[in-house]
């Protein structure tokens, strides 16, 4: 099955959930748990080895995040869907992140470090300093946040996220230079 068709799939389903049709949801539900599950294994599978975090581990507080607090908003359509599970799975790593590194009693110049962020950003990041500089970026530019969110935080390719959120690859590709750009302004980072 094409992206385009998945995406027609999953907008459709959502549109029967929102229609009062229950079995919809759940197929949605089934189909998102599954593919963030493969997204969250392959990221990880980057990381150095951490038994703490699992991809199961993430996925499951990033699916409680989703689903187990307020209710969620109207969803539009699997880009939508897939934008928040991906800001859920980025809360997730940043709160990992912080209680990995305040366990061990950090040192000045211990930092976060994961694959995609380090590859973009540089070696390390600290997990307050990237979190406020995400909420910024999401004030000041919603779709960019987006980008990010999903690259970094659920390993979307840009062919994926395109796909997802209905805009161009070439779209996506010049708004996540931006926002890498710009986030590596905020950072400081070399």
């Amino acid at each position: 099955m094409s992206a385009q068709a998945a995406q027609g799939d999953v907008t459709r389903l959502l549109q029967a959930a929102a229609d009062g049709e229950p079995a919809a949801m759940d197929q949605v539900v089934h189909g998102l748990y599954q593919a963030l599950h493969q997204l969250a294994a392959a990221q990880l599978g980057h990381e150095r080895h951490d038994p703490m975090l699992s991809a199961t581990v993430l996925i499951n507080e990033a699916w409680l995040k989703l689903f187990a607090g307020a209710p969620l908003p109207p969803l539009e359509n699997r880009g939508h869907l897939l934008g928040l599970a991906a800001h859920a799975m980025r809360q997730v790593l940043i709160d990992h992140a912080r209680r990995r590194l305040s366990a061990k009693r950090p040192q000045d110049g211990d930092r976060m470090q994961l694959t995609e962020i380090a590859e973009n950003l540089g070696d390390e990041v600290e997990p307050d300093a990237l979190e406020d500089a995400l909420n910024r970026l999401a004030t000041l530019d919603q779709r960019q946040a987006r980008i990010v969110d999903m690259r970094f935080f659920a390993g979307l390719t840009g062919e994926q996220i395109a796909a997802a959120t209905g805009l161009s690859t070439a779209t996506v590709q010049r708004e996540w230079r931006m926002a890498r750009a710009w986030l590596r302004r905020e950072l400081e980072v070399d």
